[in-house]
């Protein structure tokens, strides 16, 4: 999916009149297949911007367009866009609303028409990438697991519904170091799909992984927008906004010479 954001403007309305501007003018360009990092301070905007261009929220101003539909002057259209969408929540709780791990997949699939044949294999394969094995887990509510194991549903239900576009809101935290694997194996599998990610986080490691371009947001728009590596690695501009650099990630030694794991196929 193709996504460009002209001009975005958003405004929280208050309930006696202190409404605040969260973002004042954001235009950006996502192309089809990319993966785009979101970083910035707290109350800077970053699922606000996420909500705006998957189109969860209307902005106050601006225009959002995906692959060509103007989310707002198209009803028709924008439906079907938001069909072919996923989305992880910063609370996944928030998005479960079946009596068990088993039935939310039930419910996505009937919600989505994947076909029934496909879905036994698109369960098991998601919750096997995900980390949640084993066939208990279907039968246990999704309001019963700690954060680690919502965190790890959530992404399991984006994998199994295998959009054409993804966006993920924290989907690092809560996780230990087998969560964090899980969760870049499922954003480098959404990628090898065709599929264009978007990604708000603190995590600046997790960003460095799998994104080749990062937005900085800074008091009401864009600080800075750039190359990953670049932006990530300038200790002065990840200072000005509260982060230190992502660590130097293992050299892959071998006959070829030797290079960063994150110049891979996992970062679009």
């Amino acid at each position: 999916m193709n996504i460009a954001a002209e001009h975005l403007r958003y405004v929280a309305g208050g309930k006696f009149g202190n409404s605040r501007e969260i973002i004042s003018d954001i235009s950006l360009r996502i192309a089809s297949g990319e993966c785009l990092g979101v970083i910035g301070r707290e109350g800077t905007g970053k699922t606000t911007l996420l909500n705006l261009i998957g189109g969860l929220i209307p902005p106050a101003g601006g225009r959002l367009f995906v692959d060509g539909v103007d989310m707002a002057a198209d009803p028709g259209g924008a439906k079907g866009v938001r069909r072919r969408m996923g989305f992880t929540f910063q609370f996944p709780e928030e998005q479960f609303l079946s009596p068990s791990v088993g039935e939310e997949f039930s419910s996505l699939f009937r919600i989505r028409g994947i076909e029934e044949a496909e879905r036994e294999e698109r369960r098991t394969a998601a919750l096997r990438d995900a980390g949640l094995e084993g066939p208990a887990v279907q039968h246990r509510s999704p309001f019963s697991l700690s954060h680690g194991e919502s965190r790890r549903l959530a992404l399991a239900l984006l994998a199994a519904l295998r959009p054409e576009a993804a966006f993920l809101d924290e989907p690092t935290s809560g996780l230990d170091a087998s969560g964090v694997a899980s969760a870049r194996g499922i954003v480098e599998g959404l990628l090898g799909r065709g599929c264009t990610v978007v990604i708000a986080t603190h995590d600046i490691e997790f960003v460095a992984g799998v994104a080749r371009r990062v937005v900085i947001l800074g008091e009401g728009g864009i600080a800075a927008e750039g190359d990953a590596a670049s932006l990530l690695g300038d200790p002065a501009l990840m200072g000005a906004h509260g982060y230190a650099p992502p660590a130097p990630r293992p050299v892959r030694r071998g006959s070829g010479g030797e290079r960063d794991e994150r110049d891979g196929e996992g970062r679009r």
